[in-house]
């Protein structure tokens, strides 16, 4: 049986293809959001399979942090590794797409881990390391998923913490034709 592909998909898939040229003047701006699992299955889908990073764990918090845990492929002997991550600046779009975590509480393991670790193989392309700040491009990370285009649209994203989920506010639009 042979699999075929929506008719829906087909035209949005024109319509991207066309630069959105017949939303010409569209605006949408959405609040998502992002509950503890649904969060989770996204991180799990988007982890490169046989990297360095096995498994990533994301808990909201309150007042803009995120619990993180995450399980390294190797050395198997070291346990999972666990940090805070506060909201530190939101992108600032389009010159400026990173989203910037202050990474807050480090375990005294990582320290002791670090000469074994080299955390420039352990993040994937578009996060950086620098210091105790976290750097999460956005505009690389959607362009490594096939979307790099699509950031041409976005007019703002700003993320948020709060009640166990995190919220992404987005505005978009498409130039007047």
């Amino acid at each position: 049986m042979a699999v075929t592909e929506p008719p829906l998909s087909r035209v949005l898939e024109r319509l991207r293809a066309s630069g959105f040229r017949d939303l010409a003047g569209a605006r949408v701006t959405a609040s998502l959001p992002l509950s503890e699992p649904l969060l989770n299955a996204i991180v799990a889908a988007v982890l490169p399979r046989g990297g360095a990073v096995r498994s990533v764990t994301v808990q909201p918090q309150d007042q803009n942090r995120v619990a993180v845990r995450v399980k390294l492929t190797k050395p198997d002997f070291l346990p999972p590794l666990s940090a805070t991550l506060a909201i530190e600046r939101q992108p600032v779009l389009p010159q400026a797409p990173q989203l910037v975590f202050r990474v807050l509480g480090l375990p005294g393991l990582l320290r002791l881990a670090g000469p074994f670790l080299s955390v420039g193989t352990l993040l994937p392309p578009g996060i950086g390391l620098q210091g105790d700040l976290l750097i999460v491009d956005l505009a690389a990370l959607l362009a490594q998923h096939g979307a790099g285009d699509l950031f041409g649209y976005v007019e703002r994203v700003e993320l948020r913490s709060e009640g166990g989920r995190l919220i992404l506010d987005l505005a978009s639009g498409v130039p007047p034709g």
